[in-house]
């Protein structure tokens, strides 16, 4: 499977800044927007892979996390998302949904092509 998501080490390398990329519920916009996916970096703690958006109307700079769905061994958002987000393309709007949970943790709820 052909893979977009970089490695800590080529992301920086490469000039990514994701520290500029906030994930907390007070800095992550919730709703639904269109955003561009920057850039995408494999978690380091968990199987994951952290996407960095930017909101298009405010500019606001985020961070969600897809998970590995365990079962398929695919990084998408729910079963039946279209899009896995190992060989989603980066550079692109995406429609987005993101929430937040009962324990104020984020939710990245849906995702799709523009």
């Amino acid at each position: 499977m052909a893979t977009n998501v970089l490695s800590w080490g080529v992301a920086l390398d490469k000039g990514f800044e994701p520290s500029e990329y906030p994930y907390t519920i007070d800095k992550v916009p919730l709703g639904e927007y269109e955003a561009i996916l920057d850039f995408k970096i494999w978690a380091k703690k968990v199987m994951g892979i952290c996407c960095y958006f930017t909101q298009v109307v405010s500019g606001k700079k985020f961070q969600l996390t897809v998970y590995c769905k365990g079962r398929t061994g695919a990084y998408k958002i729910i079963e039946g998302c279209g899009i896995d987000f190992t060989s989603c393309p980066i550079g692109t709007a995406y429609k987005i949904k993101v929430g937040a949970n009962e324990k104020k943790k984020i939710v990245f709820e849906k995702a799709a092509l523009i």
